[in-house]
């Protein structure tokens, strides 16, 4: 089911399905997928709520939105109007720092926060590059370096109807509204991490070449008593890649 809900005066589509403690899926910088077989899974164990990002799908990007400090008071406000409470908060690439920066911000509403291979930190010195940027390599070297199976990720444009490809090109024109400089990064967030105050598990694909394992563990090392999982088999995405895997991972953090 996708609905429209104004918050703070934006209109945000958000897909919802299932029953149970809520769940707030913040997706990555690709969007929601149109198949997405993990939200099913999840839907069997949660009430999923997965808004789309302002600026992705039917989401409204008003021109006063413009830094992922605005999405953190958003969808702040929206836990808020859903009247969220022991809710788990779920944050996949892109999604995974605006959960990070909703976190360090206020945690009520929420009693668990899995980030699942976040970008949104430097750690490393400042001619050394953290994220790879995806967008100044071709689509070939995207897949090879977010996918463990490139094949899976691949996507025939030519059989895409033109809407789809529209929204797809407005996804990454918004993608660089929130993250182009300093690039996908907050400067300041690693020093406000220790202020997060829930169980925190960090989900990393093996195989991801956009962040890889090692950039995860400087993430668990900044936030207190967070927990790091890898998902074998996969890379950027493990939700899409391993979805089962991945799920089970939130049941399980979810319920401990």
């Amino acid at each position: 089911m996708s609905q429209t809900l104004t918050v703070s005066g934006v209109g945000l589509e958000i897909a919802e399905r299932g029953s149970g403690r809520p769940l707030l899926f913040l997706h990555a910088g690709e969007g929601l997928a149109p198949e997405r077989p993990w939200f099913d899974l999840l839907a069997r164990h949660f009430r999923v709520i997965a808004p789309w990002h302002p600026g992705f799908g039917r989401s409204v990007l008003p021109d006063w939105i413009g830094s992922v400090d605005d999405l953190a008071y958003l969808y702040l406000d929206l836990a808020r109007t859903l009247k969220l409470h022991d809710g788990v908060l779920v944050g996949a690439g892109f999604g995974g720092w605006i959960a990070a920066e909703m976190a360090v911000r206020d945690t009520r509403g929420f009693g668990r926060m899995a980030l699942v291979d976040p970008v949104g930190i430097k750690v490393s010195g400042v001619t050394e590059r953290d994220i790879a940027d995806m967008h100044a390599v071709s689509r070939d070297e995207v897949l090879q370096r977010a996918w463990a199976d490139p094949v899976r990720g691949a996507i025939d444009t030519t059989k895409l109807p033109e809407s789809e490809l529209a929204a797809i090109a407005r996804g990454r024109e918004s993608l660089l509204v929130f993250g182009w400089k300093p690039y996908m990064h907050n400067p300041r967030l690693k020093h406000w991490l220790h202020r997060i105050d829930i169980p925190t598990r960090l989900l990393w694909g093996a195989e991801d070449r956009i962040v890889t394992p090692a950039y995860g563990a400087q993430w668990r090392a900044l936030i207190p008593g967070a927990t790091m999982h890898i998902i074998l088999e996969a890379g950027h995405y493990p939700q899409w890649e391993q979805p089962e895997t991945f799920v089970q991972q939130i049941i399980d953090f979810a319920a401990s």
